[in-house]
C-alpha cells in the first residue's frame, strides 16, 4: 500500500515515516536464520563493538559483532527485503517511479546485541545534498530497552550550519535527545527517513539482540547522462533520462 497524501506532506514536515505494513513473518524468520549464521560464523565484513563503551559484563566488546556490512553481496533474502513491494510502494510515494537502492551507502546490519554502546547523534546527509532516504527493516521489535532509533523532527529543514556528527556530550546529555522522539518498531516493521535527519539510538540494556536492516535509496537522476553506476540497483521503474539529446552510446556506459 502507497503512503496517503497525508502521508507525505507529513513526510515532508517531519522527515520520517513508520509505514503501517509489516513484512511476511516468513520473510522475516529468513532474514533472521541468516543474519544468526553470519554473525555466528563471522563472516567478514564487519564492525565490532567498542571495547570500551560495551556494556556486557564480562566481554570485551571488541570480539562481539556490532554490524555486518556488505549485505546485498551476502545473501539474496537481503536483497528480497530490500525490495518489498511493502518498502517501494512507500518510497514511490517519497522519491517518484523510478527507485535505485545504493550499494555503497549504508547496506548493513545492525546487529546491536544486549550492552551495545549508543549510536552516536549524526545526519548522514549534508542539508544541500540530493535527498537521500533510509530504510530501517526490523528483524527485531525494537524498544525503550533495546536502544530503538531516536528521531529529531524536522532537523532535516534547520537552515543553520552544524557538524554532521557532534561530538562532546554523552548521549543523553546532548541538547538533540531532548528534541528527539523514540521510534519503537515492531518485527517485520519498515521506518522511512531522510537521512538529513538528526538520530541516534541509545544502549541496548536488553540482554538480546535488536537487529534491523540499514539501506539507502534515492530517486534516479533524470538529468545523469551516464547511467551504468556499479554501485546504484535500479529496484523499480527504469533509469530514464530528461534533458538536450546525447548520443545513444553515452547513455548506456
Amino acid at each position: 500500500m502507497s503512503l496517503t497524501q497525508e502521508d507525505v506532506w507529513l513526510f515532508r514536515h517531519n522527515g520520517f515515516v513508520h509505514v503501517k505494513e509489516r513484512l511476511p513473518e516468513e520473510l522475516v524468520h529468513r532474514l533472521s536464520e541468516v543474519t544468526d549464521a553470519h554473525v555466528r560464523e563471522k563472516i567478514e565484513p564487519i564492525i565490532w563493538e567498542s571495547s570500551e563503551e560495551y556494556g556486557a559484563d564480562g566481554e570485551d566488546g571488541r570480539d562481539v559483532v556490532r554490524r555486518l556490512s556488505k549485505i546485498i553481496d551476502r545473501d539474496s533474502v537481503y536483497l528480497e527485503a530490500a525490495t518489498h513491494p511493502i518498502a517501494l510502494d512507500a518510497l514511490e510515494a517519497i522519491l517518484g517511479p523510478n527507485i535505485e537502492l545504493l550499494t555503497n551507502k549504508h547496506n548493513h546490519i545492525m546487529v546491536r546485541p544486549g550492552g551495545s554502546a549508543p549510536v552516536p547523534w549524526h545526519r548522514g546527509e549534508e542539508l544541500y545534498s540530493r535527498p537521500l532516504m533510509t530504510v530501517l527493516i526490523y528483524i527485531d521489535e525494537s524498544t525503550m530497552e533495546n536502544g530503538c532509533v531516536r528521531l529529531v523532527p524536522g532537523s532535516h529543514q534547520i537552515p543553520l550550519s552544524s557538524p554532521r556528527r557532534p561530538k562532546g556530550l554523552p548521549f543523553r546529555e546532548h541538547s538533540l535527545f531532548y528534541q528527539s522522539v523514540p521510534m519503537p518498531m515492531p518485527s517485520g516493521g519498515v521506518l522511512i527517513f531522510n537521512d538529513a535527519l538528526f538520530h541516534g539510538a541509545d544502549k541496548n540494556l536488553a540482554s538480546t539482540p535488536r537487529r534491523s536492516m540499514t539501506l539507502a535509496f534515492q530517486g534516479h537522476d533524470l538529468h545523469l547522462v551516464r547511467k551504468a553506476d556499479p554501485e546504484k540497483i535500479i529496484v523499480r521503474g527504469e533509469r530514464a533520462y530528461e534533458g538536450h539529446p546525447v548520443p545513444a552510446h553515452l547513455l548506456k556506459s
